[in-house]
């Protein structure tokens, strides 16, 4: 007996294409990095940029009336996959906040994750002379 999904098949088809598209925006942010990250890293902040890409494109797709066109829901699963992980303390700490979950005055999440998230950014080669 297979349990019930709570998408519809057509809601459950964009999940997997946005999780894969911002998955795959990550893994290239990732490798494009001048040094060469870990496989488990890699590996990490693709699933992240995944995971960052599905919230979005639920989000939008929830919040938005009449439903964003595929194109629209597919750029910004690609925007918020490059973000992944900063992206997905953002949204969290916005909807804690909404939800009357976690104070103002509450601090910012420890510098180690912060520098994790920002140790990422891909810095392009420049042109040679």
């Amino acid at each position: 007996m297979s349990l019930p999904s709570p998408l519809a098949p057509e809601q459950t088809a964009l999940m997997l294409v946005a999780f894969a598209a911002g998955a795959s925006t990550q893994l290239a942010r990732q490798l494009a990095a001048p040094t060469s990250p870990t496989l488990r890293r890699t590996f990490a902040f693709g699933v992240l940029g995944g995971i960052a890409a599905v919230s979005v494109v639920a989000l939008l797709s929830a919040s938005l009336t009449p439903s964003p066109s595929a194109a629209l829901l597919l750029a910004a699963a690609c925007i918020s996959g490059w973000s992944g992980p900063k992206l997905l303390g953002r949204l969290g700490t916005l909807i804690e906040r909404r939800l009357g979950l976690s104070s103002a005055d509450q601090q910012a999440p420890d510098d180690e994750a912060q520098n994790a998230t920002e140790t990422t950014a891909v810095s392009l080669p420049k042109k040679a002379q």
